[in-house]
């Protein structure tokens, strides 16, 4: 029996041992939150006043402060950014088709060319198709999509022209008309 006993007292040792910092963690928890924090302060004591309705009104209707005229800074004058020129030696060859072809009015026309300089950003090769001063089509290519070479297709029952049409391609800057460098002109008759 004194063995039973023994276990209790132990039992009894360890649950104390074990419980009191947990009993001494709630107790202070409790103390500190409810103890009021002293920072050496005053508080703040908050009173109610009447403001007259005139005061308000007054307030509200203050003049403004006088708006100043804006001052013109002057800017930098632009100056025009000029395009780098063409090669002397950059030459734009004709491929097809062939001078004095005949094309039916029921298929496609493939207009082929090489350049010999690689395209400047912003430049563009522009196909003009035109029969006397009208101008039948006129396609923009930014970039090669042949190889090394450009190819441009037309419908030829879009054009809706018959007989001897010119064309040519032209190296210009996008947006604008004024050629770079221009092919030789080409003959093409368009067949009914």
């Amino acid at each position: 029996m004194s063995g039973e006993g023994s276990k209790k007292k132990i039992n009894r040792k360890l649950f104390i041992l074990y419980f009191s910092p947990v009993l001494l963690m709630v107790v202070a928890i409790i103390v500190l939150s409810v103890r009021e924090r002293d920072t050496g302060l005053p508080q703040p004591t908050v009173t109610q006043t009447a403001v007259p309705t005139q005061a308000i009104a007054a307030a509200t209707t203050a003049t403004r402060a006088p708006i100043l005229p804006a001052t013109v800074l002057p800017s930098p004058t632009p100056t025009a950014t000029l395009l780098p020129d063409v090669p002397a030696n950059a030459t734009i060859t004709l491929l097809g088709p062939p001078p004095e072809s005949s094309v039916p009015n029921n298929g496609r026309i493939a207009f082929y060319w090489m350049y010999n300089e690689p395209l400047l950003p912003r430049q563009e090769f522009v196909l003009i198709l035109r029969q006397n001063d009208e101008i039948l089509a006129a396609s923009a290519l930014q970039q090669p999509n042949l190889g090394s070479g450009y190819q441009v297709s037309l419908d030829s029952s879009d054009l809706g022209a018959l007989g001897t049409a010119v064309w040519q391609i032209q190296l210009r800057w996008q947006g604008e008309n004024t050629p770079l460098l221009a092919s030789e002109a080409r003959s093409l008759v368009l067949l009914p």
